[in-house]
């Protein structure tokens, strides 16, 4: 059965509706009758101009809502193509001051390579590097570079820069390489003072590898060594050429045990700060300074 309280509400609408109709039916009769038909429109018209007036702005507002948002699009995709063209143009600036930072490392190897037209060398880039502390920033005692057996790096190669000797290629794979530099302890080095021609070893010492320091050892006792001494590879062994600076003494002692002179040597590679190095893979050996030629080659970057 249907409801009664839905009955009573439809019947209420109903005689709601036919009221109005009849309301309607009598307003436009009355305005008929007295004559004025003609202001019938205009009333209508002023009844319905509030309702004409919602509709028009509810409509000038959706039409702004919806330019504001197709405007919104528009700045969003002008952003996002500014964007893109900043990175572009920062990746741009990127690659050049890389180009420029490697044209300038090797116009510096060229200096080498030109005082010493036997070297054979080849560049490579820094990846990593490790200190005694551990610490990133330390001086380096040890290096990964990115060329490997296919550059034709070989175990025993020695490692430049354009200032001096680095170190020793002591590991290598297919396409990287790991070298001990002069500060590690496992690695020394045949060495002679420029100025004394006072023969000695340079080893890595713990005790000074923190300072980015090493040891040129074995000196005679009453050896002809000062303060700012330039100390070079004097090509004695089979690894190390003649004439590549190692370093400068900054401080010489007395070896009471062994009666020797040692002389602390601050290396002319600055290993706190490295990324760029040169591998010596072929070059003619000479013995402090002689060899097959009769003019001794000079030292590899720096002034004696």
């Amino acid at each position: 059965m249907p409801n009664g309280g839905d009955g009573a509400i439809k019947n209420r609408f109903f005689i709601a509706c036919l009221c109005m109709a009849l309301a309607v039916a009598l307003f436009t009769g009355v305005f008929a009758v007295m004559g004025w038909s003609t202001l019938l429109p205009e009333v209508g018209s002023a009844i319905l101009h509030p309702f004409r007036w919602v509709v028009s702005e509810v409509g000038r507002a959706v039409g702004g809502f919806g330019r504001y948002f197709a405007d919104l699009d528009g700045v969003l995709n002008e952003l996002e193509s500014l964007r893109a063209e900043n990175e572009s143009l920062r990746a741009d600036l990127t690659d050049a001051e890389i180009l420029a930072a490697e044209s300038a490392w090797l116009y510096r190897y060229l200096g080498v390579k030109e005082a010493h037209t036997d070297y054979v060398l080849c560049p490579a880039t820094v990846t990593s590097t490790s200190s005694a502390s551990g610490v990133a920033g330390d001086f380096a005692t040890e290096l990964i570079i990115n060329k490997g057996t296919s550059s034709g790096i070989e175990t025993g190669m020695p490692v430049i820069t354009p200032e001096g000797l680095v170190g020793v290629v002591v590991e290598v794979g297919t396409h990287h390489a790991r070298i001990s530099t002069v500060l590690d302890h496992t690695v020394s080095v045949g060495a002679v003072t420029t100025r004394g021609m006072e023969n000695g070893l340079t080893e890595g010492d713990y005790a000074l590898v923190h300072d980015g320091r090493t040891v040129l050892r074995y000196l005679p006792e009453e050896a002809d060594i000062e303060v700012g001494d330039l100390v070079i590879t004097s090509g004695r062994g089979s690894v190390y050429p003649y004439g590549i600076p190692i370093g400068r003494v900054e401080s010489v002692r007395v070896n009471a045990f062994s009666r020797t002179t040692e002389a602390v040597i601050e290396p002319m590679s600055d290993l706190s700060d490295i990324g760029h190095v040169a591998i010596l893979t072929d070059y003619i050996h000479y013995v402090d300074g002689y060899g097959d030629s009769d003019t001794p080659p000079s030292a590899a970057g720096g002034a004696p």
